[in-house]
């Protein structure tokens, strides 16, 4: 079966800010890793939920341990997007510990509590004021226990500024079909706007993908020029080449037009020049298909995924 992690909630991207990639993450403790596999903060800025940081503490679950995100200039930060917890899959999340309360700190020393839900989902946590800063340092304060194992982990932190952001936000999505969830999370049609690449939509008709539809509705009319995409299932480059990717799409809008475009066969993220067109809704219809390794073999890995999608304005 296709790996794939958990998709958080339909929480969308502030309209009006924008993502810092941070220079650097350091963290005052980690656990030491194992053969293949890194706990290093450093995952909290990879944009994959599967990677994920652990705190090093021997003797506790973490409480005090401090990352400090180098923002790698002065920017006003509005919000963080939290992945709280394991977010490898279900079973992980609920075995390990997740944060309860965040200290966070600001470059002039300015500091604001704030309290998570001990739930999996893609948590927004508003600060108070904007700060401006050139770094933000989070410290755990409180714990949710796990039921296995002492360690508190984190997966993934975004941080916003105020910039206006170009993507269009996203009201609600509907598509054709997709595969039904599993032990590693679900397939739905939001996750390709939930800012991480290893999370897809993957349709579920038999067939290799062909006549399958994903729409995103933006609840009111908006000017788009251009589709961000990442094609293809992005949790790693080996399921990525085992499974299908498109090559061309037929774009329908609320106007009653539509435009034909084509897609790279890459894993990267890659930007497509649209006809600007103003609609309140676009159906993303797969015409064009490229068969990946396994699919002739595997029923379960011939069908077309995509990590993430977007129209910028």
């Amino acid at each position: 079966m296709i790996t794939a992690v958990l998709a958080s909630l339909a929480v969308s991207g502030p309209v009006h800010a924008a993502p810092i990639k941070p220079a650097s993450v350091i963290a005052s403790s980690t656990l030491p890793g194992e053969p293949g596999v890194s706990y290093s903060p450093s995952n909290l800025k990879d944009r994959k939920q599967s990677t994920v940081w652990v705190e090093g503490d021997t003797e506790g679950s973490g409480l005090g341990t401090t990352l400090e995100f180098d923002l790698g200039g002065t920017y006003t930060v509005t919000e963080l997007h939290v992945w709280n917890g394991n977010w490898y899959t279900y079973d992980f999340w609920n075995r390990h510990n997740r944060v309860k309360e965040l200290v966070v700190t600001f470059s002039d020393g300015t500091k604001e509590n704030h309290v998570l839900t001990d739930e999996m989902v893609r948590q927004v946590v508003k600060l108070k004021k904007p700060h401006s800063t050139t770094s933000v340092t989070l410290k755990i304060n409180q714990v949710y226990r796990g039921t296995t194992f002492p360690d508190t982990v984190l997966s993934e932190v975004v941080i916003y500024d105020d910039q206006p952001s170009t993507v269009v936000p996203v009201k609600a999505y509907k598509d054709s079909s997709h595969l039904e969830a599993d032990g590693d999370g679900s397939y739905d049609p939001v996750n390709v706007s939930d800012l991480v690449l290893d999370s897809m939509w993957c349709e579920g008709a038999e067939g290799d993908g062909v006549g399958e539809w994903i729409e995103l509705d933006f609840g009111k009319p908006q000017k788009i020029s251009t589709l961000s995409l990442v094609n293809g299932n992005a949790y790693g480059l080996s399921y990525w080449m085992k499974s299908n990717r498109v090559t061309a799409l037929e774009l329908s809008f609320s106007n009653g037009t539509s435009q034909t475009v084509s897609a790279k066969n890459v894993m990267l993220p890659q930007l497509i020049a649209l006809e600007p067109v103003t609609t309140s809704s676009v159906r993303i219809k797969v015409t064009g298909v490229h068969p990946g390794k396994e699919a002739a073999a595997d029923e379960a890995y011939n069908c077309v995924c995509l990590s993430e999608l977007a129209f910028l304005r």
